[in-house]
């Protein structure tokens, strides 16, 4: 990818973050904080048998179309789920690649009972759409760092490990709530 091409998607992406901020969003932010994403493999694709992470993409800039758009998009992520991905990246960038948070929704719903993990992928870059990703049930985001300066990386970085944290400390709450109710 070019430098101009980042450029240009990253500034599209700040318009469209923009723009979903900018609406009444008081009930969307409690959403995005209190998120829940069902229990998934632990790092699966760390493990030598789980290397394959699949990619939902529907359309390429330089490829076009690349399915037929009545496609049944959660039948083609559980198919890459059965067929051994670890994780299944979801592109949710609309302008060139024809995705949408409603297709990562849709990803996360399907692959839940897989306890496979469906992952956002965009020109991410702003904290607030690792937040949207969380609150929509992805298990992580990918990020294309050659395009963020060294703040903007580590502000995903300090957002995606503080929602982890809210995990972890809520599966410490959980599992605190079941041993004494237990005991």
């Amino acid at each position: 990818m070019s430098v101009a091409f980042l450029d240009e998607m990253a500034e599209a992406s700040r318009e469209r973050g923009a723009a979903r901020r900018s609406t009444p969003a008081r009930r969307r932010r409690s959403r995005l904080t209190s998120g829940r994403t069902p229990r998934r493999r632990a790092c699966a694709w760390m493990l030598p048998d789980s290397i394959l992470i699949a990619e939902l993409k529907l359309r390429s800039p330089a490829a076009g179309q690349l399915g037929p758009p009545s496609e049944n998009l959660a039948a083609r992520v559980t198919a890459y789920a059965r067929a051994g991905a670890a994780a299944v990246s979801v592109l949710t960038e609309p302008s060139r690649f024809d995705g949408s948070l409603e297709h990562l929704a849709s990803a996360t719903r399907a692959l839940a009972p897989l306890a496979v993990p469906a992952m956002r992928k965009d020109f991410l870059v702003d904290p607030y759409q690792v937040l949207e990703a969380r609150a929509l049930g992805a298990g992580g985001v990918l990020v294309i760092v050659r395009m963020l300066s060294r703040s903007e990386i580590d502000a995903l970085l300090d957002c995606a490990r503080s929602l982890a944290s809210v995990r972890a400390a809520g599966s410490l709450r959980r599992a605190r709530h079941r041993a004494h109710g237990r005991a």
